[in-house]
């Protein structure tokens, strides 16, 4: 199963594991949101990831 992470953009990251989509979503945040990126720690990105 798809794990995933819908950011508030539209961007969705994907991966097979946790730390997979959220090594993505973290790509994403320092290319598109590093203000955000500083603000947010591995739990609070765990707590975002939805499996599909």
């Amino acid at each position: 199963m798809d794990r995933i992470i819908r950011c508030e953009c539209g961007f969705i990251a994907r991966g097979d594991t946790d730390e997979a989509v959220i090594e993505e979503i973290r790509e994403h945040m320092r290319d598109d949101h590093p203000a955000l990126l500083e603000q947010v720690d591995t739990e609070d990105l765990r707590s975002w990831i939805e499996v599909e």
